[in-house]
């Protein structure tokens, strides 16, 4: 019951944010829809099939072929699905020098996802008799989950490694910052996280906690059918994990400016603006893609000068989309730039709000 509600929320969440994203179309929708669905029947009856051949051999071969048409399909779903939403990049792409910024993040997920299939092999070895089945069960899960996943990303990079190339290659603008103007920027950028204040604080709000809590409490102790001892401990290991993980998190977020600081200052110290999105502080975005795309542009006046940006993005799940920031510094005497900018920006997404050229620049501009 709950899993349909959840897998109907997503459904219904999912369709209103394709349907308020500037590139939704009914005819891209509906080819979407039927393409992917016959490619799906086509994977699962493959499945299927190649699992009945097999069997007439093995069980065991049974299960390792449909384990692997399974993997299979899924990859081939996948770039189904990134093939038809990703947005164009021109053919010019392909010749131009290759960008990895994207797809060498990846090598950190690759090495995790080696390092559990180690740790569970070896987990596999040393246990004895039937507890090797749980490593055993949890590695073949890994290698589906982990192999999908890691195709995924592969593939979403490539493409946004393809658009940035574009982007570098024919820029609307490149601007590029000396060492003293990208610190003070690194600097600027860390002041302003730390400006809002924490969303939790213990003295202040863990009277908040304490309905939810007792409300747990009240259905562990009324429907657990297990002893009061064990009722107790259960209780007890709840208040635990849920006190740990908001000591994680203030934690985890009080480190947020120091990391940002890094990530600044370890970013090359220029910007690009191009059709097919923007790249700077290290951070790439299109402006329009099926999962994030650009709402508002505007100055902002504050020292140093930068064109925020604002994108919305898709949350998987029965979530709302929410707002990501990406500011982009401005170097001296480029009110010029600006004005093109604005020309520019308004053209390729007219449903965002661009606003990042003064009216004094742009006459100044048109004189």
């Amino acid at each position: 019951m709950y899993l349909t509600l959840f897998a109907l929320l997503s459904a219904v969440a999912g369709w209103a944010a394709w349907r308020s994203n500037p590139l939704y179309s009914t005819r891209a929708t509906i080819r979407f829809v039927v393409l992917v669905g016959l490619a799906s029947a086509a994977v699962v009856a493959a499945a299927v099939a190649a699992a009945q051949l097999a069997a007439r051999i093995s069980t065991a071969l049974s299960v390792g072929v449909t384990l692997a048409a399974v993997t299979g399909g899924t990859c081939l779903l996948i770039w189904l699905i990134v093939s038809l939403s990703a947005p164009p990049v021109p053919h010019a792409a392909r010749t131009l020098r290759p960008v990895r910024v994207h797809r060498a993040k990846l090598g950190r997920w690759v090495r995790a996802f080696v390092s559990t299939l180690l740790a569970l092999g070896i987990l596999a070895l040393v246990l004895p008799g039937d507890d090797k089945v749980i490593p055993e069960m949890l590695g073949v899960l890994a290698v589906m989950l982990g192999t999908a996943m890691l195709f995924a990303g592969y593939l979403t990079a490539r493409a946004m490694d393809g658009a940035l190339a574009t982007v570098e290659s024919a820029p609307w603008m490149h601007w590029r910052y000396t060492g003293e103007q990208w610190r003070a920027w690194a600097d600027a950028e860390t002041a302003r996280l730390r400006a809002p204040p924490p969303r939790w604080v213990w003295r202040r709000d863990w009277k908040r906690l304490l309905l939810p809590a007792a409300g747990v409490a009240v259905g562990v102790w009324l429907f657990d059918p297990g002893g009061w001892i064990w009722k107790a401990s259960y209780l007890a290991a709840l208040v635990l994990v849920t006190a740990g993980a908001v000591a994680l998190s203030e934690r985890y977020a009080a480190g947020a400016p120091r990391r940002l600081r890094a990530l600044l200052l370890g970013a090359p110290p220029e910007s690009y603006f191009g059709d097919a999105g923007v790249f700077s502080d290290g951070v790439f975005s299109e402006w329009r893609n099926a999962g994030k795309y650009l709402v508002a542009a505007a100055l902002d006046e504050r020292k140093p000068r930068s064109v925020a940006l604002r994108f919305v993005e898709i949350v998987p799940g029965p979530n709302p989309p929410v707002t990501v920031a990406q500011d982009v510094l401005i170097p001296p005497d480029a009110d010029g730039d600006l004005v093109r900018l604005q020309t520019l920006l308004s053209a390729a997404c007219p449903t965002a709000r661009v606003a990042v050229a003064t009216p004094a620049a742009a006459q100044e501009t048109a004189r």
